[in-house]
């Protein structure tokens, strides 16, 4: 662990990666925080679902009386939060009161998987990109938020040209504010452009190591939702919002390193060198097991459509956006792998941990990809299909040797029982109401 800093004075918010990687926390005095005894949080935490349903699950519970666990700061994680007055951020590992780390955490699988890396003589590169939506937050959208009328929101802009720098304009303030903001908060984004949707933008990070790049992806997606209050708009990474509308992705771009040099690189186009080759084999032999990483809530698994570039089997191609990996090898500095399947909402502690474990895997075993998919490859019937619900994700999981052998089986069955409890949460909300196109359908009709 770093040692401690100078810590600001003032306020540190502690910021506390979720089961479902999102961050959560609590606002701490930095006198408290200099102690170097951490903060404490109910371990309640982490039998939340995204709505704060308390599942059942071994870790806690009422028999236990739900105890504190511990968030020990990591400084390097310690940044200003530039939209706030006289507040810091640090990110913490969890510990158990006897101070040992919480298998729970999402982090920690994340960091096992890092060094995991390091043994086999690699550095790990990863970017994460991001589409999201933007949408009024005035009075109106306010009240349509409060009344879940969500299809009342208002959407930036009135057109949904892709790459348009007309639509630009729309956008241009709240972007060139996130683009300052979150570089003070220690999140350097390479691109911005909009995307085919009314008020679709998409952004990426720069590439970092793995648990810089998902502690990134973390406070991208809470710094802009924050930002976006500020300035009258409320943001989703819901992967699918509206069935006519295009879904959300969390792409993860992916690279290694051998003293120093691009270990993917084959020293041409449309090549990968052996060890990238067996990575890509790796990926997509661990695609359809580990997918719950990827594809963690039940509408994750509405964004899958092969019209709109959203892979449904574990396939790859070069240069190829309708498969589930593409392989992008202009050059050495760019050579790289993009894992397709992932929706905005994706864990980005567990998606990365599973697509940099995945390829190790391959490597060790020398493990070949198949053929290369040209064009359409959603019809390719030789690959395997993902799982089609949240609850063939979950079994898949529960199922996969090289899941419990990589992040232990505590750490599988708290996930897996966390993702069927989302599920069947959704399943019953859904079977308590008429949905609304029966209504339309039959109500007058009948």
């Amino acid at each position: 662990m770093p040692e401690t800093p100078a810590i600001p004075t003032g306020r540190v918010r502690v910021e506390i990666p979720d089961t479902d990687g999102n961050l959560r926390g609590k606002y701490v005095a930095a006198s408290k925080l200099a102690k170097g005894k951490g903060a404490t949080v109910s371990d309640v935490f982490y039998v939340l679902t995204v709505r704060d349903d308390v599942f059942e699950a071994p870790l806690t519970g009422v028999a236990t009386g739900f105890p504190d666990v511990i968030g020990m700061p990591d400084f390097s994680t310690l940044v200003p939060v530039p939209w706030e007055h006289d507040l810091s951020a640090v990110i913490v590992d969890m510990q158990t009161k006897q101070r040992t780390p919480l298998e729970v955490d999402p982090r920690l699988q994340l960091r096992k998987a890092e060094a995991r890396c390091a043994e086999m003589g690699f550095e790990a590169r990863v970017g994460v990109e991001y589409e999201l939506y933007l949408f009024h937050d005035d009075e109106a959208g306010d009240a349509s938020l409060r009344a879940s009328r969500l299809r009342e929101l208002r959407s930036v802009g009135r057109e949904w040209q892709a790459y348009s720098l007309v639509r630009f304009a729309d956008m241009h303030d709240f972007i060139a504010d996130c683009d300052e903001k979150l570089r003070g908060y220690g999140v350097d984004l390479e691109v911005w452009s909009t995307e085919l949707g009314f008020g679709m933008i998409e952004t990426a990070t720069t590439p970092l190591p793995p648990l810089q790049a998902a502690d990134a992806a973390a406070r991208l997606k809470l710094g802009l939702k924050e930002i976006a209050r500020r300035h009258g708009l409320v943001a989703t990474f819901m992967a699918k919002w509206d069935m006519t509308s295009s879904g959300s992705s969390g792409h993860v771009h992916q690279s290694l390193l051998r003293d120093g040099r691009n270990a993917f690189w084959g020293g041409e186009m449309d090549t990968l060198s052996e060890t990238g080759r067996h990575y890509l084999g790796g990926l997509i032999a661990g695609a359809r097991e580990l997918s719950a990483f990827a594809s963690p809530n039940v509408n994750s698994y509405r964004r899958p459509s092969p019209e709109l570039w959203a892979p449904t089997n574990a396939s790859w191609g070069w240069d190829n956006r309708q498969a589930s990996i593409r392989a992008i090898t202009l050059d050495e500095g760019s050579a790289r792998l993009e894992y397709r399947r992932p929706g905005a909402d994706l864990n980005p502690y567990l998606a990365i941990g599973a697509c940099l474990d995945s390829g190790l895997h391959g490597i060790r075993n020398r493990i070949e990809p198949p053929a290369a998919s040209v064009g359409p490859a959603f019809d390719d019937t030789s690959l395997p299909d993902f799982p089609k619900t949240l609850h063939e994700a979950a079994d898949a999981l529960d199922g996969s040797v090289l899941a419990r052998e990589w992040y232990g089986d505590a750490y599988v069955d708290h996930y897996v029982i966390s993702r069927r409890a989302e599920a069947d949460v959704v399943h019953k909300i859904a079977n308590a109401q008429v949905p609304d196109y029966e209504i339309a359908r039959y109500f007058e009709m009948s």
